[in-house]
């Protein structure tokens, strides 16, 4: 097996104590890992060209993003392919598109706003999609269009992901399959 390091990049209103980067920590305990923790004034650019040179020596990185850090998580996947770096990408609830938030009140700083891409092609991840999100609406995502060499799991659950111990499994078999993939 791979030598893997693994990032985690929480969504938005969480930070480094997140349940899901531990969830993943408890069953990965040899993977040595970050989290790496933002909020709405975030040099996102910055964050992202950090992420991307501690980890230029290093060939194979899991990515996890989970919603707005979902984003962020792409955004760093397409940094190191164009490096030339292997990523294994897993996003949980991701935002892919700014306009498709469902509850519109909470509005982000504009920071924010203008830090995030629209990402109508998701390509080679593992997407794990709730079927009751109550914060994104996915009715318009398209496995066979927008999810180009990815897998994508829809799961009894809300945005939060309250079950996702459940889910790591996906996670790790996902993994596995992209180490003898290559």
């Amino acid at each position: 097996m791979k030598e893997y390091f693994l990032i985690y990049i929480h969504g938005y209103g969480s930070n480094r104590e997140s349940r899901k980067f531990k969830d993943i920590k408890e069953v990965m305990p040899n993977v040595p890992g970050t989290i790496f923790e933002w909020d709405e004034d975030t040099n996102f650019s910055f964050l992202l060209e950090t992420a991307l040179s501690h980890t230029a020596e290093m060939q194979d990185v899991i990515i996890v993003g989970d919603s707005t850090g979902a984003n962020f998580a792409y955004q760093l996947k397409e940094m190191r392919k164009e490096a030339g770096l292997n990523t294994v990408l897993v996003l949980t609830s991701p935002l892919l598109d700014y306009s498709k938030r469902l509850n519109t009140d909470l509005v982000f700083s504009e920071n924010l706003q203008n830090s995030l891409i629209k990402i109508d092609n998701v390509e080679d991840a593992l997407v794990i999609l709730a079927k009751e999100d109550e914060v994104l609406d996915f009715s318009e995502f398209n496995v066979r269009h927008n999810a180009k060499g990815s897998d994508v799991i829809y799961v009894e659950d809300t945005h939060r992901l309250e079950n996702f111990t459940s889910y790591v499994g996906y996670i790790i078999g996902y993994i596995v399959s992209k180490n003898f993939q290559e």
